[in-house]
């Protein structure tokens, strides 16, 4: 530790102060004009303002209390990201129980944006307070948070990184916009050319049915029992656009294949489709080994002497034909599209001696923006490292 710096507890040096939420079944303890918090907004950084609203009767009767302005926020639970997030608090506000805020008792000697600096700068380590393996869904808890130690270098110190750290990451957040920018742009691309191509299609193109020359093979209904390994078991959650993802990995029993698989048989190259949740994604399948397909996919088995399968995912995956899809969709929650629908959806299609040449332009279109992409993503995950490393140097000393 640096000359000058010491190392603090959070409950040492800092308020805690957790919220509630009122009961739902008195509406009039909603739509006031407290701001009221939830786990969704930690991910603003900078909370200025919140779509929660609550009444001074919600307050009233609650454990929702007004925070401190320029608390250091951080999400104790929540789905997927958000456990372990932080972010500064710039207006007056109460909160649920699933944030808590954190304020130093004397700023003094902590500022609030040197402590927001720190915190930010140790997710995974602050994911792990509650698990070694990061799996486990426990949120963390008032008493673990005031365990964490922070350093507390002199409050001009605390200043010089806070000025130095404002100044890095406006760049660096510039620079992430712009790599975001140009990763939608690149997407956007593909798919206007993709759209073009089967929007102004051209001499001898047809509008015929999807089942036109293509065998529906369903698998719909119900999902065969799951064992550690085995043969491979595709579901609705391997099936992205235009790609079939390994993960999640799951099996089924070698034995049960030829009981499961009596519909029909898929083979290399056919065209998968996502009835729901998620609607209309598209891919092929990628191999001609044995595997099992669960619920929510129909396979799309085409007569390949006429209908060439990769020109099928294309057009399925252009704006004209999803747009088509989704309008025949049916659900009020979890949209979905009949099997019968879906036969009758129109595919534009080209004579079978063009469909070659469109195929071979969407897939360097395809692979041209994937090389984009991966250039893009690069570029954010360096990014991402330079702010870590940041970080680190700042609370080393080292800044």
């Amino acid at each position: 530790m640096k000359d000058g710096w010491e190392t603090k507890r959070l409950g040492e040096v800092c308020h805690l102060m957790t919220g509630g939420t009122p009961s739902r079944k008195v509406p009039e303890y909603f739509g006031g004009n407290i701001k009221w918090l939830v786990s969704g907004d930690i991910h603003k950084q900078e909370i200025c303002d919140c779509d929660g609203r609550i009444t001074e009767a919600g307050v009233r009767n609650s454990n929702a209390r007004l925070l401190p302005i320029n608390s250091v926020m951080i999400a104790l639970n929540g789905q997927g990201k958000t456990r372990g997030t932080v972010a500064l608090l710039r207006t007056e506000a109460t909160c649920n129980q699933s944030l808590v805020s954190i304020y130093p008792k004397d700023t003094t000697r902590l500022l609030p944006e040197f402590l927001y600096f720190n915190l930010n700068g140790r997710y995974e380590e602050l994911r792990r307070m509650t698990s070694d393996d990061d799996k486990d869904r426990r949120g963390l808890n008032m008493g673990l948070i005031r365990t964490i130690e922070v350093p507390l270098p002199p409050l001009p110190e605390q200043k010089r990184i806070v000025a130095k750290l404002d100044e890095a990451f406006e760049g660096l957040a510039t620079a992430k916009a712009n790599a975001e920018k140009n990763l939608k742009n690149a997407r956007a691309i593909f798919e206007s050319e993709l759209n073009e191509i089967f929007t102004k299609k051209g001499d001898g193109w047809e509008e015929l049915p999807l089942e036109t020359d293509t065998r529906f093979i369903d698998y719909r209904g119900k999902t065969p029992i799951k064992i550690t390994e085995g043969l491979r078991l595709i579901t609705a959650k391997n099936v992205r656009m235009g790609v079939l993802q390994q993960e999640p990995e799951e099996f089924v029993a070698p034995d049960t294949y030829n009981t499961w698989m009596t519909r029909g048989i898929p083979k290399k190259g056919d065209v998968l489709f996502t009835t729901e949740a998620p609607l209309g994604f598209v891919c092929q399948l990628d191999t001609d080994e044995k595997v099992v397909f669960a619920q929510r996919i129909i396979i799309l088995q085409t007569n390949r002497a006429v209908l060439d399968p990769t020109f099928l995912k294309w057009a399925m995956i252009s704006s004209v034909v999803q747009s088509r899809i989704h309008a025949c969709a049916t659900g009020a929650t979890a949209q979905g599209i009949k099997a019968s629908l879906l036969k009758r959806v129109m595919i534009p299609r080209a004579p079978y001696a063009e469909q070659k040449s469109i195929v071979t332009k969407c897939d360097e279109l395809s692979e041209e923006t994937g090389r984009l992409g991966l250039v893009y993503k690069r570029k954010l995950s360096d990014l991402d490292a330079l702010k870590k490393s940041l970080l680190n140097e700042a609370f080393t000393g080292n800044l």
